[in-house]
């Protein structure tokens, strides 16, 4: 029986973003998730610092460096190539994917890219609505690895983690919501216990009507609040929300004018530690379960085996 050889996989982002998050998520943990999870006689995967814009010399000798690999780009780390590097990287690598998380999907690379990856269910309806015929699949994102369930706590405690241009919280309201400095990038320590200690995460955030958007965000804020086995509040348009928690979720609102944030914070408290409580916590566990590291893992494969059989 003949042994099928190993195959690269290269996850390639933008030099200089080294502490980007979603290098971080996308590249250095995806990886790291896919080495423990899937098999290592049949793939191996590594990360990889693009060129930067104009230093053709190394993009030629980075085009020997991907021959025979799946090249996976985060966001628009192509850009960088030249046209004739990139057309140089189609011929040499086995196939050629974008990932691309919430960046603009415009413009386009002038080669054929073999898979098309949404990290969320907005965008993977937008990508097909949008390139006919063209093969997208779905990669959903991953909460943290660092993160774990923690106790329920004695009180109700809200906070915030992310930028603080991120969300959407009037200066009347922020006494009630904890907010850590953090910048959004690698979750330091502090902030993974702060979240684990949080048994209610806030993602209140104004949207752009989907209809203008050529870009779109996946769940993260519900997946690490889900890790943590915590509630979140969150409003419906942001994207993927209502496809996550369900339209019935008690802590899902309709807009982000200051009287409905305050009225649904005063309520979640007066809900915490009830019956109510926990039974609404059934699509957080649900949530925690289907973006697992071996779920996500599995839906990587999924595409690899797509494109590189």
């Amino acid at each position: 029986m003949a042994v099928m050889p190993v195959q690269r996989v290269i996850f390639a982002h933008l030099a200089g973003h080294q502490s980007s998050g979603a290098k971080i998520m996308r590249c250095d943990q995806l990886a790291a998730m896919a080495s423990e999870h899937l098999d290592m006689r049949r793939w191996s995967f590594e990360v990889l610092a693009m060129p930067r814009d104009g230093q053709l010399r190394k993009q030629r000798l980075m085009t020997d460096h991907v021959r025979g690999a799946v090249v996976i780009f985060l966001k628009r780390a192509w850009k960088v190539l030249s046209p004739d590097h990139l057309m140089h990287w189609r011929e040499a690598a086995k196939a050629l994917a974008i990932d691309y998380v919430d960046a603009r999907t415009t413009p386009q690379p002038g080669v054929e890219i073999d898979v098309h990856i949404a990290a969320s269910g907005t965008l993977e309806r937008y990508l097909k609505a949008q390139f006919n015929g063209a093969r997208v699949m779905r990669l959903d994102h991953h909460a943290d690895p660092g993160l774990r369930r923690g106790p329920p706590g004695q009180s109700f405690r809200l906070a915030y983690f992310g930028r603080e241009s991120n969300r959407t919280l009037p200066a009347s309201l922020q006494h009630k919501v904890d907010t850590p400095e953090y910048n959004g990038l690698a979750l330091p320590s502090d902030i993974q216990t702060a979240m684990m200690q949080s048994n209610m995460h806030y993602a209140v955030r104004d949207m752009e009507n989907a209809d203008y958007r050529t870009s779109f965000k996946p769940f993260t804020k519900g997946f690490n609040a889900a890790a943590v086995g915590a509630h979140i509040l969150v409003n419906r348009q942001v994207d993927d929300s209502i496809d996550w928690l369900g339209a019935d979720y008690p802590f899902l609102i309709d807009d982000c004018s200051v009287e409905t944030i305050a009225t649904a914070i005063d309520a979640a408290e007066s809900l915490f530690g009830t019956q109510h409580w926990t039974d609404a916590l059934a699509p957080i566990e649900a949530l925690r379960q289907t973006v697992h590291p071996e779920k996500i893992t599995h839906q990587l494969e999924q595409i690899l085996e797509s494109i590189a059989p």
